[in-house]
């Protein structure tokens, strides 16, 4: 699906991106409220103005705002009115999150719920419900309210729940908030954990918030053993998160403990840049501030969270606050009213199994995660800027003659190492080639598949209960006729890494399709079969699970070329390419179509040089940061530090062919 790029946040009636912070003071953390000290605060809120940011996120303490049932601290209500008028007068809006009762490792609990379900009880509800009506009417009429967030990951202080209580309960306080405030955004605040991005059903399902909330807020803090995988999480979560509402990337960062401040700064520069290109409608780091509370629960046993800020406890800036301090002077020189993103129109298949639990049916839904992150990575390395095709739930109903399409506008769709697909979606995939399309696949060993030879061309010669593996440690593909990107004799080595069975390959004989490449048995490897107006590549190995499993695997791996060939062969020709894997490009387009940005992110721990090729009769480049003209000829040269950031300015002749 394309991404939904529309802002919902607004001020003074003009589209803003978010550039935030997540904010505690940091001489109080979450004490805030009852250790109020207004001139403090005032000093932080000018701190981050004049670092670029132009939104904090803020925290109602539960347990202080509502320390018995049947009242709302008017104490606590206006200090925080204070502080809104504080973020008023400094020019810098913020998001209050009404339910804070997970903070930063802990849990703190208002004493008077006592085991009461947060989401399903009558007389819980109807607390909740007075607290949150008392605080929207307090302030929703203050410029610097720019939205509301019902939480802050809730699913770690209330817990999970069934999907339809959690809708329930969403439903009933955006109704509350709405009655009263129908002009700002809302969000949920619960960190986006749920089956559509992670595969766990957490009851906080996106398929069904978007009818009632405005944006999608994911939180993140990602590991990974590979350094571009790694760069890319920002953005995969961001694609993965598009189901129909903008997202704004709640939370990010990383703490000092764990990084050096300079590679804070570097993960700061790639994340911001990165999001934008995504699709995020704005992106708020954790946290605005280190904190000198080391005697003071969470951070006593969480001491690392001390440490996330981008300013340091004495109030110094941290280089990860100059890098939003950059990012935001970029941001002030595009008016988003005038642009978009451009996008391909290629997809990677996410399975309807990897979000829902059918009956009688077992996944390991983190490893098709890491799988769908290498393939986007792969994606990224070929400079499509695709997204995810999420595979259409079965209805209920025990026969359904409702039939699955493709969308037209689709030139290219990806399954990477795809075990499972519903038999419809199987015939939908076959009618999409039919009609044109280009579909890739690799193997999954125990694969779900009712038209194999149909659509792959190929007889499998599986043994039943049994997996063909690779007898060495090491394999080699080699084509055997020219693939678009790839000459004939091109060699792609991999590392056969991963659970056992999952690293099985699939004999065939060909029937139909045509053998383009062949491991070093000349078994077939990769095939190609036409059907209809369309074609279908199919891998027997699982290309995709081995890179997942590999360390550091983009260092020598070429499967990239692959991905970019397959564009070529479906006609996906960006505006703006390099040979170079270790880039990404973004191409931003005017509604004036004879000007451009063009994004150049080096995710690599290396520098980076290059040029950029472009078949638009380019006028001018300038760079946008400096203005510094440059003279291309046919191409647009880069040199960039490790991790660092380009962005290119381009008019050209009389707009687009």
């Amino acid at each position: 699906m394309k991404q939904t790029r529309k802002t919902c946040f607004k001020k003074n009636g003009k589209p803003i991106y978010l550039m935030g912070a997540n904010y505690w003071p940091r001489k109080t953390g979450p004490l805030m409220w009852r250790k109020w000290e207004p001139e403090t605060v005032k000093e932080e809120l000018q701190q981050m103005k004049s670092l670029g940011i132009n939104v904090c996120r803020s925290f109602l303490y539960f347990p202080d705002f509502m320390p018995k049932p049947d009242s709302v601290d008017e104490d606590m209500l206006e200090r925080f009115t204070e502080f809104v008028n504080l973020c008023e007068e400094v020019d810098i809006c913020t998001i209050p999150t009404f339910f804070v009762g997970h903070m930063s490792g802990e849990d703190w609990d208002v004493n008077w719920r006592k085991g009461r379900s947060f989401y399903k009880d009558p007389w819980m509800l109807e607390r909740e419900l007075m607290y949150v009506r008392k605080v929207v009417g307090k302030v929703c009429d203050r410029k610097a309210i720019i939205g509301w967030l019902l939480s802050n990951e809730i699913p770690n202080y209330a817990g999970t729940a069934d999907a339809g209580s959690v809708l329930d309960w969403i439903k009933t306080i955006c109704k509350a908030i709405r009655e009263i405030d129908s002009q700002h955004p809302i969000g949920v605040g619960d960190g986006v954990w749920g089956r559509e991005v992670y595969g766990k059903d957490t009851g906080f399902r996106l398929s069904e918030q978007r009818e009632v909330i405005d944006f999608f807020g994911p939180h993140i803090y990602p590991r990974e053993d590979d350094s571009l995988r790694h760069s890319y999480i920002p953005s995969f979560i961001i694609k993965m998160c598009n189901y129909g509402r903008p997202v704004l990337l709640e939370e990010f960062g990383c703490s000092n403990s764990f990084t050096s401040e300079e590679h804070q700064a570097d993960y700061y520069r790639t994340t911001y840049n990165s999001a934008f290109l995504a699709g995020a409608v704005g992106t708020l780091c954790w946290c605005y501030s280190d904190f000198d509370l080391s005697y003071q629960r969470p951070y006593s046993h969480h001491p690392f969270e001390l440490l996330f800020g981008v300013t340091r406890k004495d109030g110094s800036v941290k280089p990860a606050g100059y890098e939003i301090k950059r990012f935001s002077k970029i941001m002030d020189k595009i008016d988003l009213s005038e642009i978009d993103i451009e996008e391909s129109n290629a997809f990677i298949i996410v399975p309807s199994y990897y979000s829902l639990n059918y009956s009688y049916s077992s996944e390991d839904k983190d490893a098709i995660r890491k799988v769908l992150l290498q393939s986007y990575t792969l994606s990224k390395q070929a400079h499509i800027n695709g997204g995810f095709l999420p595979e259409p739930h079965l209805p209920e109903n025990i026969e359904s003659r409702e039939r699955t399409n493709i969308l037209k506008e689709t030139r290219l769709l990806i399954a990477p190492n795809v075990q499972k697909l519903t038999a419809p979606f199987w015939d939908a995939i076959y009618r999409y080639v039919e009609k044109g399309g280009i579909f890739y696949c690799s193997y999954h060993y125990d694969m779900w598949i009712h038209i194999f030879e149909r659509l792959f061309g190929a007889k499998h010669n599986l043994r039943f209960g049994l997996a063909d593996m690779p007898q060495e440690q090491e394999i080699e593909l080699k084509f055997i006729q020219d693939f678009f990107d790839i000459s004939k004799n091109g060699r792609f080595v991999y590392q056969v890494n991963g659970y056992y069975k999952d690293r099985a390959f699939c004999p065939v004989t060909p029937t139909t399709a045509k053998v383009i490449a062949v491991d070093r048995e000349e078994r077939p490897a990769i095939l190609l079969n036409s059907i209809g107006k369309g074609s279908v590549i199919f891998s027997t190995y699982p290309l995709e699970y081995y890179l997942a499993n590999t360390r550091e695997v983009y260092k020598k791996d070429k499967t990239y070329r692959i991905y970019r060939s397959l564009c070529k062969m479906a006609g996906i020709i960006p505006k703006f390419d390099s040979p170079n894997p270790y880039i990404e490009l973004g191409t931003i387009k005017y509604k004036r179509k004879t000007r451009f940005l063009l994004w150049i992110i080096n995710h690599n721990w290396e520098r980076m040089d290059g040029f950029i090729q472009t078949d638009l009769d380019i006028r001018r480049v300038t760079e946008l940061e400096t203005g510094k003209s440059i003279y291309p000829k046919d191409h647009i040269p880069f040199d960039l530090e490790s991790k660092e950031v380009k962005i290119y300015n381009i008019e050209i002749q009389g707009g687009e062919n």
